[in-house]
């Protein structure tokens, strides 16, 4: 197919100048996109090698075998450092060291709860703001690193009829989520249930994912309207 057949030109006629020099333009804007792409990929992916410098140093210095055991196996799958950090950060006085100016939640990280009503009783007031706080870090992460979180945060179960494939959250997640709050809720002396942290830590983690996704196809619906 000859060029001209793309802008819609009949019979072969050849482009004007003006029009091919239009033409010049929308390349050049079209090759500035893809290198401030490439250049913010670059910038992400510099970050995400930092942040997993971190993680590695405090796996080796740290002293809690069993959590060190939980993040090794959750950066086995794949998932962003800065997400596994992020859920590790409830109240981590041995993690803060390590941390330096990374994982700042911006605007996300107020005082003001989201999750928790003024008379959820559940927990004390402290304990309210930390969890609020830790939960909304772990969705500022989750936008920072969307479609590789998304990738690798499900196990695949594929259908053997015509239904769409399974989607389950990786336990790893799940587990290390649960010992994260079963750690700071002994630490503050507060009463838990394994079980129910289990199923705090499902119900967390569901919201989270499913909002990333909702995102990603919301942010893929505009730039598709854009185009």
């Amino acid at each position: 197919m000859a060029l001209e057949n793309f802008f819609g030109l009949e019979g072969g006629e050849p482009m004007s100048e003006a029009a091919f020099e239009a033409f010049k333009e929308r390349m050049q804007e079209a090759w500035a996109q893809i290198a401030a792409i490439k250049k913010e990929e670059q910038k992400q992916k510099q970050k995400e090698d930092d942040l997993l410098k971190i993680l590695m140093a405090f796996v080796k210095n740290s002293q809690k075998n069993e959590l060190t055991l939980l993040i090794s196996r959750a950066l086995e799958q794949n998932l962003p450092a800065g997400f596994i950090l992020a859920m590790i950060m409830l109240e981590n006085d041995e993690l803060k060291p390590f941390i330096g100016n990374f994982l700042k939640q911006e605007s996300s990280q107020t005082q003001a709860l989201t999750f928790f009503g003024e008379n959820d009783a559940s927990m004390p007031l402290k304990a309210k703001i930390a969890v609020d706080a830790w939960m909304k870090g772990m969705m500022f992460q989750a936008e920072e690193y969307p479609q590789k979180l998304i990738k690798h945060c499900y196990d695949i179960e594929e259908s053997e009829n015509e239904d769409p494939p399974k989607k389950t959250i990786k336990k790893i997640l799940t587990q290390l989520c649960t010992f994260v709050l079963r750690d700071y809720f002994e630490r503050m002396k507060i009463e838990n249930n394994f079980e129910r942290l289990q199923e705090f830590s499902q119900f967390i983690l569901e919201g989270i994912f499913t909002k990333t996704e909702e995102n990603l196809r919301s942010r893929a619906f505009l730039e598709g309207k854009k185009a």
